[in-house]
């Protein structure tokens, strides 16, 4: 497999914990643990970190198993013990995380300012 674009290129120390508790939660669940069990084992000294780390680690999680992998969101709510509508809540998320980032990239790419986009 090819090594990642963004491999070797320096990383601050909040990217590295983000990245390392991101891993030690999908570890956790992949070795059995629910999502919460896995999720209370990220120790974080700054609060904000710990907030955003378990809603992206759930993100991640739906994006790999569900979408990469296509594991119902029945069975993905199962395996993390989680209720479905919690998974339904973070997918619907990350759809609009995904839409927001692509708006961004095209208002970037074309010079468009902030504002509508379209015929709104």
């Amino acid at each position: 497999m090819a090594e990642a674009w963004y491999a070797g290129l320096p990383e601050s120390e909040g990217d590295r914990l983000y990245r390392e508790s991101i891993e030690k939660i999908k570890n956790a669940v992949e070795q059995g643990l629910s999502f919460d069990e896995a999720a209370a084992l990220i120790e974080l000294k700054d609060p904000a970190l710990k907030e955003a780390v378990i809603p992206d680690a759930l993100k991640v999680i739906i994006a790999e198993l569900h979408f990469g992998k296509k594991k119902s969101l029945k069975a993905l709510a199962k395996k993390l013990k989680l209720p479905e509508k919690r998974l339904l809540e973070a997918r619907q998320e990350m759809l609009e995380d995904v839409e927001e980032a692509a708006v961004e990239k095209f208002r970037k790419e074309s010079g468009s300012g902030p504002g509508p986009v379209g015929n709104a």
